[in-house]
């Protein structure tokens, strides 16, 4: 059993205890699932990270916009819809996966949008990234077109403020403590702080840190695709090469991240294959093909030019 993300009703750790890294990296490390209150109200550190992603996600976005001279305007109109749709997606995905949540007497299914939930706490809990993703290209795809303007161009612009969003919202994961990894005996594993989702499920065993894996792997293929632009590839490169690297990357990470059971469609030699997974799957392919029918198609360009 694994689980994406802590479910509504769950104990969430107090702001600013310790979790400490298993093997020779034992060390504390300050975790805060709140980071601090104004006015008596909670700053949460996951929603914290979730701002700042689509502020600096935004502003990179329409920055390289206007460095290759094209619509900046439509490209901050297109983030707006893509931070709402984001959202809808990864809500959707999540709700989709988990609809016992919603069922008596546990919720409502009126909890999946209504922030006033039917216990009588305020607030939505439960989103899984990925839907967010595949939501926002659609929806960044679809904007472009509708507006007429090259497709291609603009979404190069924009998905590697995708990958840069997702490592500073994983940041807020491991903050919150959710998200978290299987069972982990290597050096680098950690052991989250008594209280928390993964310390009662686990034990207090140390787990694969699968947040910080995600940020590392996220900035690595921001910087990755900072590094192809500068070669001036051909339209729909950066695009497709995004698609592979959030979903290639999903599917590698699946294997030593925690999930409920729900959200594992079958066992294959011994692993949980998720749902997660098999849409990411679907996500590389499409990336591979568009890269393999816009880069032939580029060449051809190129050589009847």
């Amino acid at each position: 059993m694994r689980r994406a993300c802590p479910l509504r009703g769950e104990t969430k750790p107090p702001g600013g205890r310790a979790v400490r890294f298993a093997g020779i990296l034992s060390y504390p490390y300050a975790m805060h699932p709140i980071l601090f209150e104004i006015g008596g109200y909670p700053v949460a550190a996951y929603g914290t990270a979730l701002l700042l992603a689509f502020v600096v996600g935004i502003a990179v976005a329409v920055w390289r916009a206007r460095a290759q001279g094209l619509n900046a305007d439509r490209v901050l109109d297109a983030s707006m819809l893509i931070l709402v749709s984001s959202i809808l997606g990864a809500r959707l995905l999540w709700v989709v996966t988990h609809p016992e949540v919603f069922r008596p007497p546990q919720g409502t299914w009126l909890d999946a949008v209504n922030p006033f939930q039917s216990e009588g706490s305020f607030g939505i809990v439960g989103l899984s990234m990925l839907g967010g993703v595949v939501l926002a290209v659609l929806g960044s795809v679809a904007f472009f077109a509708y507006h007429r303007l090259p497709v291609l161009p603009h979404v190069d612009v924009i998905m590697p403020s995708v990958l840069l969003g997702e490592g500073i919202t994983r940041i807020g994961c491991f903050l919150n403590g959710c998200c978290f990894g299987l069972v982990c005996t290597a050096p680098w594993g950690v052991r989250f702080p008594e209280g928390s989702p993964a310390a009662e499920l686990f034990r207090g065993a140390a787990v694969h840190p699968t947040q910080l894996y995600t940020a590392l792997l996220a900035f690595a293929s921001f910087a990755f695709l900072a590094w192809l632009a500068r070669r001036r590839p051909f339209p729909g490169a950066l695009f497709f090469t995004s698609i592979v690297l959030v979903a290639g990357y999903r599917i590698a990470l699946d294997f030593v991240r925690y999930y409920e059971s729900q959200v594992i469609l079958f066992r294959a030699a011994g692993a949980d294959i998720t749902i997660n997974q098999a849409i990411s799957l679907g996500l590389v392919l499409a990336g591979v093909a568009g890269l393999a029918v816009f880069g032939r198609r580029h060449r051809l360009e190129a050589a009847g030019g």
